[in-house]
């Protein structure tokens, strides 16, 4: 008995070890548990931390990138404020700030700066004919040339369009403004290879320095501008230094600008008709319709008047497009009457020329008139035709498959190249009076004259003297076999009415009247 309890004491004590064994062992697992649970928080913490580390590093970097593109933006609206978008130049803001500092620098060290304001002869036309991307890259050459010409302490701006301004700081006498001026003529006489074509652009430069002909910044650049109109009128291609006088030519400029929109407004325009005659036979071959300006005071004024600033305003268009449609229409109307008016003759400005919508325009007034094509010659200057010759001979061909016949105007005044002769479908050739006027003094003009028929019959084209006012100027004409003329010796250019009479009755040769 004593000896079961001893037994049963002992498995106690075994199963009590057991179960303080199995108590301690959980409790290391516990322990074990809660270091693993800790080390799994710390890195849990951990790696937030470096997640919220990198997110910050991220936003700074983005913060710092948009503050960067923040600053270029704004020096790129700023460089945009101050420049051209299209050729990078200076614009006019930049210019004024520019020109107030040199005139600022001029004055205290004794000095003058020379303004040039410069225009591109013509440019209209390469827009108008061979499209606005051909033009951007022509101004972009000219940009760049402009600037190669100049010194560094210098500024080419672009004013707009087809305008650009050279500044001249400190130089010492108009005659550097003058060397600076021929500089830039010489460098953009040479052609622009635009693409496929070869184009040739002249300026007109007009010229105003401060202190003589401005003592503020408006002023100057107004004189230059006056100056360069000037240069525009002498015939393009060249420069004018600005004079006080000009300020009351720009004035009267702009009276008559005033006055062609009211003309056109209130149809003050008419034509008047010139004969032209068979030099042989006397009999009238034809007329050149002529415009003519009426004014309030019924005088008429004639296209010498205006021409050059309806051109340049742009007003030439209209004004082009009423003239060849009334002669148009007056021819058909002379016709139907029986009267056979041969051939009318209608001049055509370059500005018409160049313009995209002429061919179009033509081809619309013939048939709203009814006017046979065969009826009608444009006349056209040799300047005009030699600025594009391929887009000229297009324009020309096209003209010629409607029927119209096609004559130079003023020959002998411009480039008289044979190449060309050849190369356009030219009816006829008119001799320009200049060449008419002098056969009675100069024996060098008569060659000349004999020199350009012969050619003319070589060529098999018709041939025209223009301003044939004495006897003697039509017997040499009519020795060297020229087939026409006209001028004030068979009539002065008469209003519709008289010329009607003068188709029925035949010109009356007549002595000039002053």
């Amino acid at each position: 008995m004593s000896k079961r309890i001893g037994v049963l004491a002992s498995e106690q004590a075994v199963h009590r070890r057991e179960e303080a064994v199995a108590r301690r062992e959980k409790a290391l697992r516990a322990q074990e548990e809660a270091a693993m649970s800790k080390a799994e928080l710390i890195a849990h913490n951990q790696a937030q931390l470096r997640e919220a580390n990198e997110h910050l590093v991220v936003a700074t970097v983005r913060a710092q990138m948009m503050t960067e593109v923040a600053e270029q933006a704004t020096l790129r609206m700023s460089y945009m404020a101050k420049h051209d978008f299209l050729t990078g130049l200076p614009n006019r803001s930049l210019l004024t700030d520019r020109l107030t500092q040199s005139m600022a620098l001029a004055q205290r060290h004794g000095k003058k700066v020379a303004l040039l304001y410069l225009d591109l002869d013509h440019f209209k036309h390469i827009n108008d004919s061979l499209g606005h991307a051909v033009g951007d890259q022509l101004l972009q050459s000219a940009a760049k040339r402009l600037q190669a010409c100049v010194r560094l302490s210098d500024t080419v701006c672009r004013q707009g369009g087809d305008e650009f301004v050279v500044l001249l700081a400190e130089v010492q006498t108009v005659q550097d403004a003058h060397l600076a001026a021929k500089k830039l003529i010489k460098a953009m006489a040479e052609p622009y290879y635009i693409g496929s074509h070869r184009l040739h652009v002249t300026p007109s430069i007009g010229i105003s320095l401060y202190p003589d002909h401005g003592q503020d910044v408006e002023t100057v650049v107004k004189n230059a501008d006056i100056a360069m109109y000037h240069a525009k009128r002498s015939g393009r291609n060249t420069y004018q230094v600005f004079a006080p006088e000009m300020n009351v030519r720009a004035v009267m400029r702009h009276s008559v600008h005033q006055a062609l929109h009211h003309a056109l407004e209130q149809h003050l325009f008419l034509l008047h008709y010139q004969p032209k005659v068979n030099l042989e036979t006397g009999a009238m071959t034809g007329a050149e319709a002529l415009v003519r300006l009426r004014q309030a005071d019924h005088r008429l004024v004639g296209p010498t008047d205006f021409m050059s600033i309806a051109e340049n305003s742009g007003l030439i268009l209209p004004i082009g497009q009423w003239v060849l449609r009334e002669a148009c229409r007056q021819t058909a109307a002379w016709l139907q009457a029986g009267l056979d008016i041969g051939l009318i003759a209608v001049n055509v400005s370059m500005v018409e020329f160049r313009d995209k919508n002429f061919i179009a325009g033509v081809r619309a007034i013939l048939n709203d008139t009814g006017l046979d094509p065969r009826h009608l010659e444009l006349e056209l200057t040799e300047s005009s035709l030699m600025q594009d010759t391929e887009t000229t001979t297009a324009v020309l061909c096209a003209l010629k498959d409607l029927g119209v016949r096609l004559a130079i105007d003023d020959f002998g005044t411009g480039y008289s190249s044979l190449s060309y002769l050849r190369r356009f479908p030219i009816n006829t050739l008119k001799i320009d009076q200049s060449f008419v006027q002098d056969i009675d003094g100069d024996t060098g003009e008569a060659v000349l004259i004999s020199a350009i028929i012969a050619m003319g019959k070589s060529l098999k084209l018709g041939i025209v003297a223009e301003g044939i006012e004495t006897g003697p100027q039509f017997a040499f004409l009519q020795s060297q076999h020229c087939a026409e003329g006209q001028g004030y010796y068979f009539s002065r250019p008469v209003a519709a009415e008289a010329f009607a009479t003068l188709l029925a009755t035949g010109p009356h040769q007549q002595a000039m009247a002053f």
